[in-house]
């Protein structure tokens, strides 16, 4: 069996995770869509122990994508970011700012012309 999810591939360790420790055998894959697009494909075999688990546990939270995006939630991923793959990353405002003067200086904006 084969599930396109619309989870990004850059949280295929914790997916990993929760399947190693549900004793899931399902391997995760990159399905890039284009060159932003990164998501993960979940291939099982079907009429296993596993196949059953995931239909038991799909059942319980209205849909496996459903269960994996509620347990990417839980470990502190933002809803919004599920299918983006990256955490918000804190930037320096102050080297930000130092960079777009140089930038301006460079370009004769504002005051440096």
């Amino acid at each position: 069996m084969i599930v396109n999810t619309n989870i990004s591939y850059g949280y295929v360790s914790l997916l990993n995770t929760f399947f190693e420790a549900n004793e899931l055998y399902v391997k995760c894959q990159e399905n890039i869509i284009d060159e932003h697009s990164h998501f993960t494909s979940l291939h099982y075999e079907d009429n296993t122990d596993t196949a059953y688990k995931i239909t038991f546990m799909s059942i319980r939270h209205l849909g496996f994508e459903n269960m994996l995006c509620d347990y990417l939630i839980n470990c502190g991923v933002q809803s919004s970011r599920i299918s983006v793959g990256k955490l918000a990353v804190k930037r320096d405002m102050a080297a930000l700012d130092k960079m777009w003067d140089e930038h301006r200086k460079s370009q004769r904006f504002g005051r440096y012309s």
